[in-house]
């Protein structure tokens, strides 16, 4: 069976224009001539900064791990980790086959984020910590 998708990587130019090595999706497209395609282009994010995954992981996560705990569930740092990912909308990729109109999810990690994301996913692990488990956690510029 043919590989029916691709992901290739490109940059935006000073102009606006998208720059990208054509051989690899050219060779891809020989295989299906005539056939129509459906591009999808998301902008990728620089990262995040240090500081700010430092407070997710140093501050953010342990706090959760000791909320969870004192809710009676046992759990390490990193399946705490996992379930805070696994609360925020924000942290999943979710694609249609549009054939069979199947959805599939993938749990983004907080290396796939921008600033601005991880920024909404610690918004909404706040509002969780204060709604379910009657913990405040506190902004990084007061700490």
């Amino acid at each position: 069976m043919k590989k029916r998708e691709i992901t290739a990587t490109g940059t935006i130019n000073n102009n606006g224009g998208l720059a990208m090595y054509m051989g690899e999706l050219n060779d891809f497209f020989k295989g299906w001539k005539g056939s129509r395609i459906i591009a999808r282009f998301i902008v990728a994010s620089p990262g995040s900064s240090e500081a700010l995954k430092g407070y997710y992981f140093n501050y953010v996560v342990p706090t959760f791990k000791h909320a969870i705990w004192e809710a009676g569930e046992r759990l390490t740092e990193e399946q705490t980790e996992r379930r805070l990912r696994e609360f925020s909308p924000i942290m999943y990729v979710e694609r249609v086959n549009e054939e069979t109109g199947v959805y599939s999810h993938d749990l983004r990690t907080v290396a796939d984020l921008s600033n601005a994301e991880l920024i909404e996913h610690i918004e909404t692990l706040k509002q969780i910590a204060a709604e379910e488990y009657n913990t405040f956690i506190d902004d990084p510029k007061t700490l």
